[in-house]
């Protein structure tokens, strides 16, 4: 009876101890994600990756985060504070400049979805770049904005200080920009611009844009970026992630309302069809028409290179930084 029990006592042990090491080795990856901002369409493909349990699928558990900005965004994640975040190459290539080692590894906006909004007055002449000199633009503190624009000025021929760049909190930008305490306002397509149409039109206001892309700038949006250091510990998890995300913005182009009711079910205070909007506008700017590679994300040679002429010339970057060691295509 004793040595039965003894027996049994083993077998019990033996089985915690298989259990445990199934369990160890059956557990999810554990990732932390930064979107820059507030949850919206721009980043709707992870959220709807995430509610529709493509992560999950993944042996991946997606903690998703509320970020301060492009370039404070690249740089916390260069730093190690997040292991993948929503970021543009401009701040990936500012945060190299500075010794970082962030790495673009997916598009999400294959053209700059940013530009200048400003109140539209019937009657009057679409105006252009040149109409507003002296105007104030309300752009975020760590926006991409603060760096793009003084060189996009140069670009087309006007001075740095055509327009006054002021920084301020992205939460009171529309609020200051509608009760015209600033001229201009930053806007995003998929982002801040639903939020602003919508707004403009409850104080019966309509609002025009002058669109970056429109005058000159020819480069890469915002994307996924993750680090150097992550890419060569845990290149399998960085791909099966971003596999999992794009499958999220295919199934956010497919099924956009079902989407917004998604997103809106994680964050209820969002307003439907605001998310609505920004998946629209969101689903026009992750295709690139032009790329051989038809696979969502893809980042082509010839676009960064271009992405890469900007900066150089626009911040003096020398030689030192190779638009190779920018970004990653990575095999999915």
């Amino acid at each position: 009876m004793a040595k039965k029990f003894g027996n049994s006592l083993r077998l019990a042990a033996l089985a915690g101890a298989l259990a445990s090491m199934m369990t160890a080795a059956s557990a999810a990856e554990e990732i932390s994600f930064n979107m820059s901002w507030l949850p919206q369409g721009s980043v709707g493909g992870v959220l709807v990756a995430k509610a529709k349990g493509f992560y999950d699928e993944a042996d991946l558990n997606v903690s998703v985060y509320q970020g301060y900005g492009g370039q404070r965004t690249v740089n916390e994640i260069d730093q190690g504070l997040f292991d993948i975040g929503y970021g543009d190459p401009v701040s990936v290539i500012l945060n190299r400049v500075n010794g970082g080692k962030a790495v673009f590894v997916g598009s999400i906006n294959t053209v700059w979805p940013g530009a200048l909004c400003y109140i539209q007055k019937d009657g009057e002449k679409t105006p252009v770049l040149a109409d507003f000199s002296g105007k104030s633009v309300g752009g975020g503190a760590t926006s991409p904005v603060q760096n793009i624009v003084p060189a996009w000025l140069e670009q087309n021929g006007l001075p740095k200080d055509h327009l006054k760049l002021l920084r301020m909190n992205p939460a009171v930008i529309t609020s200051s920009f509608l009760e015209g305490q600033v001229d201009l306002a930053e806007c995003w397509e998929g982002a801040s611009l639903p939020i602003l149409n919508e707004n403009a039109q409850e104080s019966g206001k309509k609002i025009g844009m002058i669109k970056y892309r429109d005058f000159g700038l020819d480069m890469y949006g915002s994307g996924f970026v993750t680090t150097e250091a992550m890419l060569a510990e845990k290149p399998e998890v960085v791909d099966k992630f971003l596999d999992a995300s794009y499958r999220g913005y295919e199934y956010m182009a497919a099924h956009p309302e079902e989407s917004a009711d998604l997103i809106v079910k994680q964050y209820p205070t969002l307003k439907k069809s605001v998310v609505l909007n920004q998946i629209k506008q969101i689903n026009a700017l992750v295709r690139d028409p032009h790329a051989e590679n038809k696979d969502l994300g893809f980042v082509r040679a010839d676009r960064m290179e271009k992405t890469m002429g900007f900066v150089r010339e626009a911040f003096v970057v020398d030689d030192s930084i190779k638009t190779v060691d920018l970004y990653r295509n990575i095999s999915r």
